[in-house]
């Protein structure tokens, strides 16, 4: 194990130690979410005013957000390429459990408009 790999280990456990049980699924998450924004940023999906955030994972599926309807269009035709880019770069992570099957897109609400 490597000194960066240790030094991770070693943080994990310690906030685990303080925030209890419920640490292991938001650092799961954490990684996950991550690593989603990392796959679409390389991928260069996400530019200027169009972006995507991942919402939650329920059974391996991670429901995602984009911004724009053209990015939601772009984002679920390469889907199946960008689960295995997320499970690539989740492996070995610590905390790093959820894996992912599957993708699904919604475009967001805008938070600029008005509500009645």
């Amino acid at each position: 194990m490597s000194r960066t790999e240790e030094a991770a280990s070693a943080v994990q456990r310690a906030l685990m130690a303080c925030v209890g049980p419920g640490a292991a699924e938001q650092i799961a998450l954490a990684q996950v979410r991550l690593a989603w924004q990392e796959t679409v940023a390389a991928a260069g999906l996400e530019q200027g005013s169009m972006t995507s955030r991942l919402v939650r994972v329920l059974a391996g599926t991670a429901q995602v957000e984009a911004s724009e309807p053209i990015l939601a269009q772009e984002l679920n035709l390469r889907a199946a390429p960008l689960t295995d880019e997320v499970n690539r770069r989740m492996r070995g992570r610590p905390g790093a459990t959820i894996v992912l099957t599957r993708v699904t897109v919604s475009v967001a609400r805008s938070r600029s408009g008005r509500s009645l």
